[in-house]
């Protein structure tokens, strides 16, 4: 990683903690100020912040008409506001307890930042190739990201990630989103754990250290049959049961690059459990607003832990007094689906409009069987069993209410994949995919109650605890080590779809020189390579004229209403779009309006020269 990119990255990562922090400790300072949060809980809630401070920022971007990011200077100077709000308010962290943080953000760095560095970029092609492409059309001023399809495309993938990359790359002039996606993962590391630690605290406030050891650091068992560095980047190839896999039951394969939607939701998610405690011990219409407004959120990003948010409100909801369980509960899903609708009720406009959905998933992911999968948790499963145990006897009623959901939420993905439900083409939103990590989360949680009783109720042998908490920690951190190596390597050799700090790619390169003179209100043809093309979308959201994905037959840009992506295949099958730039194989005859055009760009893509053809208004307009 280059030294301007890794700079880039990290003032991203403290921006989004910064800007996040001041606005939880302002809106907790208004809303509840006799509520006991500590460092943990407000850490964990600074990314809510944040995300809120996107949101918000998205919303006036639509109003707008895309302005707000659009136009360089909004979000810094929006941003500087906060951070001098925050200075006046003396808005920092304090009784940080360095000698205890130091060594566990040097033994995760290590495990899982450290290869993202060495390599250059943690991003990957396939679902991130995607919202890279999206963020980009919120940063050339579109309303909303809509994808690559010329005219057809209603893009129905929340635009909250999207948002929240497109801030954290204004908020950082001269970064890109490939550079705010790898700052979002070097966030997600640390703030996974917090997540785990703020649940465990809601039973113990010893608890809140082992749960987030717990969660960060303990893998399977795959490494002693591996024998040597392993990690297998497609489920459907895993040699060792569901450990040392990517998308694995185990969630700390997950803390491993990309970020994706799915973990910040997960992050979100733990944020919205902790006011839905709130909203359930406070009366006042205030806090079920708040824990509301969060679910919502949750949805913002990632669908999936909004089903398993709303589950938890349900279950906790039991837990308020009599007379205002469905209250409570009917508050903070209203409020929530009020907050969701600003991206789903456009999206349910064009569901009813263009006769629903079609199913664009070319194939489910890798799912597991019960034992196999557990089996994946190694020693996390005996200390999250008797965690559970503790919870039922001493009645530890909200994290209690929060594992009951997840269970269940596991139950019901467990049924869709026996069944084979599709639930309207759409078989992803009850994945096992979408159900491990909370409840992954929820089971590292529930181990460092155990370990926090255990802790407590043999003072005089904890010597020995200590010797034996370091031994588990060693061996449950074998397998994430092992993987980090293997991934290391991967990422060096830029196999698996890790190609984004391949020279190809990189500053000054012909992907880049070319995207450079391209936006989203323009057609770009390329002819001989669609992975070309649609680098090209991603690194300027232009719209593309053909693609062809060999994994789908038809409807290759995955259009997601049903008439929409008909009138895409008839329009292909017509000869296609009118493209307003041309990529070809350098040789390759074109006709004379081509070679006319006052910008041509020659380079090399994968071994390959090729020349690019700009129209004239596109190049005066970019300042060439």
């Amino acid at each position: 990683m280059s030294a301007g990119a890794l700079a880039g990255s990290l003032l991203q990562a403290v921006l989004v903690a910064a800007l996040g922090w001041i606005v939880v400790d302002v809106a907790v300072a208004r809303l509840f100020p006799n509520a006991r949060l500590g460092n943990v809980e407000r850490g964990l809630l600074s990314i809510v912040g944040f995300v809120a401070f996107a949101v918000l920022l998205m919303v006036i971007n639509i109003v707008t008409g895309g302005l707000v990011f659009g136009v360089a200077g909004i979000v810094p100077v929006a941003g500087a506001a906060l951070l001098v709000l925050g200075y006046f308010r003396r808005a920092w962290p304090r009784g940080i307890r360095w000698k205890v943080v130091l060594p566990f953000v040097i033994a995760v760095s290590s495990i899982y930042i450290a290869p993202v560095i060495v390599a250059g970029s943690g991003v990957r092609t396939g679902d991130s190739a995607w919202h890279l492409g999206w963020t980009q059309q919120l940063l050339h001023g579109e309303p909303v990201p809509t994808g690559p399809a010329p005219t057809y495309d209603r893009n129905a993938y929340p635009w909250g990630f999207h948002a929240v990359l497109a801030t954290m790359v204004r908020l950082v002039p001269g970064s890109d989103p490939v550079v705010a996606h790898d700052a979002l993962g070097y966030l997600l590391v640390f703030l996974i754990p917090l997540g785990a630690a703020a649940l465990a605290r809601l039973a113990s406030s010893l608890a809140g250290w082992p749960a987030a050891v717990a969660v960060s650091l303990i893998g399977g068992f795959g490494w002693i049959a591996a024998h040597h560095p392993s990690f297998i980047t497609s489920p459907g190839d895993a040699r060792f049961g569901a450990d040392l896999v990517v998308a694995s039951p185990n969630s700390v394969y997950e803390l491993l690059p990309p970020a994706f939607p799915r973990e910040l939701g997960l992050v979100l998610l733990v944020g919205a459990a902790l006011l839905i405690a709130i909203a359930v011990s406070d009366p006042r219409r205030i806090a079920r607003v708040c824990a509301g407004v969060v679910v919502g959120l949750v949805g913002l990003v990632s669908v999936p832990m909004l089903v398993s948010a709303m589950l938890w409100t349900i279950t906790a909801s039991f837990l308020a007094g009599r007379g205002r369980r469905l209250l409570t509960a009917c508050s903070i899903i209203g409020v929530a689906l009020v907050v969701f609708a600003l991206w789903a009720g456009p999206v349910v406009a064009s569901y009813l409009r263009y006769g629903g959905f079609v199913n664009i998933t070319p194939q489910l992911g890798m799912e597991w069987s019960l034992p196999t999968a557990v089996a994946s948790w190694g020693l996390l499963v005996p200390l999250a069993v008797a965690g559970a145990v503790l919870v039922v006897r001493n009645k530890m009623r909200s994290i209690g209410a929060f594992a009951l959901a997840s269970a269940a939420l596991l139950g019901v993905s467990l049924a869709r994949e026996a069944f084979g439900w599709q639930l309207a083409g759409n078989a992803t939103l009850l994945h096992q995919g979408r159900a491990w990590p909370p409840f992954h989360l929820v089971g590292a949680a529930l181990a460092g109650i155990a370990a926090a009783a255990i802790w407590a109720a043999r003072p005089r042998l904890r010597r020995m605890l200590a010797a034996v908490g370091a031994v588990v920690m060693i061996v449950g951190a074998a397998s994430p080590v092992y993987a980090s190596v293997a991934l290391t390597r991967i990422l060096q050799r830029h196999a698996a779809g890790f190609v984004y700090a391949r020279d190809d790619l990189g500053p000054g390169s012909f992907v880049r020189r070319v995207a450079a003179q391209l936006d989203p209100s323009e057609i770009a043809r390329v002819q001989g390579d669609d992975s070309l093309g649609f680098f090209l979308f991603e690194f300027s959201g232009c719209r593309l004229a053909s693609y062809d994905d060999p994994r789908l037959q038809g409807n290759d840009l995955r259009i997601r209403d049903r008439d929409l992506a008909a009138a895409w295949n008839a329009k292909i099958a017509d000869g296609g779009f009118s493209a307003d730039a041309l990529i070809v194989p350098a040789g390759t005859p074109v006709d004379a309006r081509w070679r006319d055009h006052a910008y041509i760009a020659t380079g090399t893509f994968e071994g390959r020269e090729w020349t690019a053809y700009i129209p004239p208004v596109i190049h005066v307009l970019k300042g060439q």
